[in-house]
C-alpha cells in the first residue's frame, strides 16, 4: 500500500534491527499518541489517528458521510429492537431485524469489498468472502427464526451454534487459501525494489496476560521502485508482526505487484504455511463443533432438552410484575419430543386435573383423579403426588370409550404446575 506520510502511527527510520530503548520509545509514542487523541475532537479522532484525510469530490465525501448514517441507524435499529423484545417477550423481533441488517450488512461488503476504509487487493478480495459469509449466515439464521415452530426450544438454539460456528469455520478456510494463494492469483507483476527505510506501528491486544495487556511492533521495509515508468514508495500490504525487518537498508529484492494497482505490494511472509496454520487449527475446530452440534439435533437427542428463559424475571419487573421461573411447555415441545415419545399419531388435548387418591399395589404406584374420565396414571419412585394436588394433564381419547363416561381420557404426560406452564394452544376435549 502507499506509504501514508500523514499517519501518526507509522513511524519511519532508518535501523533495521530495533536496540530495546528503540523499542520502548516507538511504545511510549504510542501510548502518547492514545492519550492526545482522547482530548481532541471525538469526530477527528478517528481521522487524526489513522492519518484519513477528506477526499474525493463533494459528492463522495457526501456517499461517505451517508454510509456512516447507515451504519449509525442499523445499530440503532439493533438496539431498540432489543429492547422492544425484552418488554414484548418476543425476542423474534430482535431476530427479524438483527437478520435483516446483518443480511444487508453481509451483501454491501461482499459487493463492495470494503470494509471502513479503503483496502488493499487481498484485504478486499477476503472481506468479500467474509461478506458472503455473512450474508449467509444472517440468511440462515433468518429461516430458522421463520420454521422455528419445527423444532424445540434447545433444538433452535443449538442449530444457532451450527450457523455459527459452520459458517466461521468455512469463512476461516476459504481465507486461509486465499491468502496462501493471493500472492501467485492477485500480485501476478514483479518489480525491483530498493528498500529505503523502515515503517513501524504498535498494536495491542484486546486479552490481558497478568495484567498487562500484549503490545506488538509491525514492521514493513519502505520500497521505492517504479512500474510501467510510474515512480512509487509503497510498503507491505500486511506488516509483519516483529520489530525488526529482514531487508537491509539499501537491499535491492524482487517485489510482487497487483497490476490493477501497482502500490499494493505483497510481503512473502504473509503467504508463509506457518502464517495460516493456526487459522485452518481454527477452522477445523469451528467445523467439527458444527458438525457435532448437527448430529446431536439430527439424532433427536436434544429433543427433550428445554432452555430457561433467564431474561423472564427482569422483564416482568420492567413490567411492574412478578417474576415467573416456571419452564414453558410449548404446542412445539409437545409435538416434537413428548407427544412423538409415546407415539402419537392422533390429536391430543389439555385440561388441568386434581389428583383423588393414591394407590400402592403389587402392580405398581399409581394415582386417579376427581375427575373419573381420566385414567389412572403410574408414577416413579421419586415423585410424591398428594390427594388434592393440581396437575397438569396431556391425554388421548379413545372414541370408542367415550360411551362408557369414565377412563376414555388416557394421560400420556404429567406436569407439576409450580414448575411448569403450558403456553399451547390445545384445550379440554369436548364429547359430541
Amino acid at each position: 500500500m502507499l506509504y501514508n506520510k500523514d499517519n501518526p502511527q507509522w513511524q519511519l527510520n532508518q535501523e533495521q534491527y530495533l536496540s530495546s530503548e528503540e523499542r520502548d520509545r516507538i511504545v511510549d509514542e504510542y501510548n502518547e499518541l492514545c492519550r492526545s487523541m482522547l482530548r481532541t475532537d471525538v469526530r477527528d479522532m478517528n481521522a487524526k489517528f489513522y492519518g484519513v484525510k477528506e477526499t474525493g469530490t463533494p459528492e463522495e465525501q457526501e456517499k461517505k458521510r451517508k454510509k456512516a448514517l447507515f451504519g449509525i441507524i442499523a445499530a440503532m435499529l439493533i438496539f431498540s429492537s432489543l429492547v422492544l423484545s425484552l418488554i414484548l417477550k418476543q425476542l423474534v423481533i430482535f431476530g427479524y431485524v438483527a437478520c435483516a441488517v446483518f443480511l444487508f450488512a453481509g451483501i454491501s461488503i461482499a459487493v463492495t469489498g470494503k470494509g471502513e476504509v479503503v483496502e488493499a487487493t487481498s484485504r478486499a478480495l477476503i472481506n468479500r468472502v467474509m461478506g458472503i459469509c455473512i450474508a449467509l449466515g444472517a440468511l440462515s439464521i433468518l429461516l430458522l427464526i421463520i420454521f422455528r415452530n419445527h423444532m424445540g426450544q434447545a433444538e433452535f438454539f443449538i442449530m444457532l451454534g451450527v450457523v455459527a460456528f459452520g459458517f466461521s469455520g468455512l469463512a476461516l478456510i476459504v481465507i486461509s487459501i486465499l491468502k496462501a494463494l493471493s500472492g501467485k492469483i492477485l500480485y501476478t507483476q514483479e518489480a525491483e525494489a530498493t528498500c529505503t527505510g523502515y515503517v513501524r506501528y504498535v498494536s495491542r491486544e484486546s486479552g490481558e496476560h497478568q495484567g498487562h495487556m500484549f503490545t506488538f511492533i509491525h514492521t514493513s521495509p519502505l520500497f521505492s521502485y517504479t512500474f510501467r515508468g510510474i515512480p512509487y514508495e509503497a510498503v507491505w500490504d500486511e506488516f509483519t508482526v516483529k520489530a525488526d525487518s529482514d531487508i537491509s537498508l539499501g537491499q535491492s529484492v524482487t517485489i510482487r505487484i497487483d497490476p490493477r494497482h501497482p502500490e499494493n505490494i505483497k510481503s512473502p511472509a504473509t503467504t508463509h504455511p506457518g502464517a495460516i496454520g493456526f487459522q485452518i487449527f481454527m477452522a477445523v475446530l469451528c467445523l467439527g463443533v458444527a458438525v457435532g452440534m448437527g448430529i446431536y439435533v439430527s439424532t433427536g437427542a436434544a429433543a427433550g432438552m428445554t432452555v430457561e428463559t433467564e431474561w423472564n424475571p427482569i422483564v416482568e419487573k420492567i413490567n411492574g410484575g412478578t417474576s415467573d421461573n416456571r419452564t414453558e411447555i410449548t404446542d412445539e415441545m409437545m409435538d416434537s419430543d413428548y407427544a412423538k415419545r409415546a407415539g402419537i399419531s392422533s390429536a391430543w388435548y389439555y385440561e388441568e386435573g386434581v389428583i383423588d387418591e393414591v394407590k400402592y399395589t403389587a402392580d405398581g404406584k399409581s394415582y386417579d383423579f376427581t375427575d373419573k374420565t381420566f385414567n389412572g396414571v403410574l408414577f416413579q419412585d421419586g415423585t410424591d403426588p398428594e390427594p388434592g394436588k393440581a396437575m397438569l394433564l396431556f391425554y388421548t381419547v379413545n372414541e370408542s370409550e367415550v360411551q362408557y363416561g369414565t377412563g376414555y381420557k388416557h394421560v400420556f404426560m404429567t406436569g407439576d404446575p409450580d414448575k411448569f406452564v403450558y403456553t399451547g394452544t390445545h384445550t379440554a376435549y369436548i364429547p359430541d
